[in-house]
């Protein structure tokens, strides 16, 4: 199979169109380009195939493999299909990898407490204001107190450490805000 013709499976199996798969890899790739790719009036250099694999977690050799990775693609769970199509969590997954693992440890926390609420009814217009009511009052609780530890003590959190500050405190914002 062509890397044009592999292209277009990727691009279809995520169920994207041309234009939102370029708008997907970083740094400028025109749409049209990914349909002269598909279309196999030009071929894409390797920095190209790279971006795109970076976009999409596929490895550069799938452009170039047999069919056993883009089966593979069928096996892989709608969630994950889901992710890939989603930017922010795409940006949010990459950013993940470069955390040191226990900065990775106390993001999930604060992500577990941030999964565990709901929309307070009239989700609608309450969404809109950012107002949400926590399933687990008490955890909240805990991780605002958890938090508010980390930001006032001395210790070094990780050589990223005014980033991670900075989403503690956004995160503790967000947390105390009343209801």
């Amino acid at each position: 199979m062509s890397v044009g013709k592999r292209l277009r499976a990727l691009r279809k199996k995520l169920g994207l169109t041309q234009k939102q798969f370029a708008e997907r890899v970083e740094g400028k790739i025109d749409y049209t380009y990914i349909g002269k790719i598909e279309r196999e009036e030009q071929y894409p250099s390797l920095k190209t195939l790279e971006k795109i694999g970076k976009a999409f977690s596929v490895p550069l050799s799938y452009f170039f493999e047999d069919k056993a990775l883009l089966k593979s693609l069928d096996l892989l769970p709608q969630e994950i299909k889901e992710l890939l199509k989603d930017r922010k969590r795409q940006s949010l997954l990459r950013k993940s990898q470069k955390l040191a693992e226990r900065d990775l440890s106390l993001v999930m926390q604060i992500m577990d407490i941030l999964s565990q609420t709901t929309p307070s009814e009239g989700f609608l217009v309450a969404e809109e204001k950012g107002q949400y009511e926590t399933v687990d009052e008490q955890k909240r609780k805990y991780l605002i107190a958890r938090i508010k530890k980390v930001l006032t003590s001395s210790i070094t959190l990780s050589s990223k450490e005014p980033w991670l500050r900075e989403c503690l405190e956004i995160a503790l914002r967000v947390l105390e805000k009343p209801d």
